[in-house]
């Protein structure tokens, strides 16, 4: 697995799981459509990584498949005392094999380097269980719970903090 900037090419692997019912029952709003994944896949493939006010995307690439099974990303506020909020989408062939937790444990590190933020967020859907499973397991703390959401967090020392403990 190996997470990288999308290519045009990646469109017809980006269309298989993005629009796919599985993963959309969470996520708000309609799939994007052919062309406008088209053009999100171009936009991100040359988006400065420092831009603010955006959404900054990478493909989760199966290298063995050579194939992208998933995407990660960050929304980079304009305000550098804010959080980034994060979040990612995997094809439902791939779910519970454990690539959105190491998608993520290569991201987050990418995010705190790349980026001045002092925390990330993560958001899902209260029905989303793996989602908030997974956000566990990558140390963020729950901060808000409602019936529309459920958002997680962590600081970049918190984050540093567990790398440390970690034992692979």
């Amino acid at each position: 697995m190996r997470v990288r900037r999308f290519a045009a090419g990646d469109l017809d692997d980006f269309l298989a799981y993005q629009a796919d019912p599985v993963v959309r029952r969470h996520l708000p709003g309609e799939p994007m459509s052919r062309e406008q994944a088209a053009g999100y896949l171009v936009a991100q493939a040359v988006l400065d990584e420092g831009a603010t006010q955006a959404w900054h995307g990478y493909a989760v690439e199966h290298v063995a498949e050579q194939r992208v099974i998933g995407d990660v990303g960050v929304w980079a506020p304009r305000d550098s005392g804010a959080p980034g909020d994060v979040g990612f989408q995997f094809h439902p062939g791939f779910h519970g094999r454990g690539y959105a937790s190491e998608a993520m444990r290569v991201f987050v590190p990418y995010v705190f380097g790349t980026f001045s933020f002092p925390e990330i967020t993560a958001t899902c859907d209260p029905a989303n269980t793996s989602s908030q499973a997974l956000m566990k397991r990558l140390g963020m703390r729950l901060i808000e719970e409602s019936e529309t959401r459920i958002r997680y967090a962590v600081t970049r020392e918190e984050w540093r903090a567990a790398s440390m403990l970690a034992v692979d």
